[in-house]
């Protein structure tokens, strides 16, 4: 099918540069949309200005958002390619539901895909580029904009939940492992050293210069209210990290819901036992503070199985995102895309 393209804002709509300001009519913008697609509350407006902060991301250059003839917010697209290289720009887009015939949709990915070939000019040659994008399963309409416009389905993503009718079951440490709270005032680069290790093994991993990689990670992890360092969990051996569970008060459906963010063991030190009682031991704590449930995201694809794990814990599937992909520029692949032989 020959991609469709609109180079125009169809008539009637009003079109501007995003800028800090606009984050309360965005807000009620995503109240709208979430209820009606997936009738659940958006993400806190604390959480929308902590992305639109992003350390690296342009606001001006990547964001647009679309008014009505009345001045109501109906439309936004997001372009995000702060990554050094940027060779797989995001883009994220929403229509309001009563104008999801309107045509829209349309230039919003247009508009998204002209932004996202500006990454080219930093990339290599030769090295492969291209756009991908997350549609809620529940909104056909998106899903249909995006493959007409030549996108392909290429992975899916999952958010997961456990519900506790009783508290969850004590973790069981291997030998010589044990585990201690975060001290913001001294492991941060630690963590943060060890997420990006943990990371080489995941899909669409790219390796990131340390100062630019670390600023945001801390940004994206602590600028927020849901951060709290005391749901923050390391494993250690002796007094080497060897992995990381860290929470958060929520994620981007209730408040009434806790968050594991990020859970990942060092590859010397998997395949004992060390990811599950991680797991566990957050769930313990979630528990004792009056959560019931606990979700968390994670690749439908994992290269590491971490799937089965959660499902191993009593873990769901709750909701699916679909992952597309339209390539800009073909080449050599440089994130990862399967598991290094070393890794077992």
């Amino acid at each position: 099918m020959k991609a469709v393209y609109q180079d125009q804002i169809p008539e009637g709509y009003r079109v501007k540069k995003a800028v800090l300001e606009d984050l309360p009519a965005l807000h009620q913008f995503h109240q709208r949309y979430y209820k009606h697609y997936l009738d659940q509350e958006p993400i806190a407006l604390s959480e929308l200005r902590r992305e639109w902060e992003t350390p690296g991301f342009d606001l001006g250059e990547s964001v647009r958002v679309v008014f009505d003839p009345a001045g109501v917010m109906v439309g936004m697209v997001e372009v995000w390619d702060e990554d050094n290289p940027p060779v797989h720009p995001f883009l994220w887009w929403m229509v309001a539901p009563e104008h999801e015939d309107s045509g829209l949709g349309r230039w919003l990915v247009s508009w998204g895909i002209q932004r996202a070939r500006q990454a080219l000019e930093r990339v290599e040659d030769g090295v492969r580029v291209s756009l991908r994008g997350a549609v809620h399963q529940e909104v056909d309409q998106a899903a249909r904009v995006m493959r007409e416009h030549g996108f392909e389905l290429f992975r899916h993503s999952l958010r997961m939940q456990v519900d506790f009718q009783a508290p969850p079951p004590a973790p069981e440490w291997p030998e010589g492992i044990t585990v201690r709270p975060y001290r913001p005032e001294k492991d941060a680069e630690i963590v943060y050293r060890v997420d990006d290790e943990v990371f080489q093994d995941h899909f669409g991993y790219v390796q990131q210069p340390f100062e630019e990689g670390f600023r945001r990670f801390m940004h994206n992890m602590t600028s927020s209210d849901r951060y709290d360092p005391a749901l923050w969990h390391l494993a250690v051996e002796g007094e080497t990290v060897v992995g990381i569970c860290l929470g958060s008060k929520w994620g981007h459906t209730s408040k009434d819901i806790g968050h594991v963010s990020i859970l990942g063991v060092r590859r010397p030190w998997r395949r004992r036992g060390i990811a599950r009682a991680l797991l566990l031991h957050c769930f313990g704590e979630f528990y004792r503070r009056g959560y019931r449930s606990v979700d968390l995201g994670v690749d439908a694809g994992n290269l590491t199985g971490a799937l089965d794990l959660y499902k191993q814990a009593g873990m769901k599937v709750v909701r699916q995102y679909d992952k597309y992909e339209l390539e800009l520029r073909p080449g050599r692949e440089v994130s990862v895309t399967e598991l290094a032989a070393s890794t077992g």
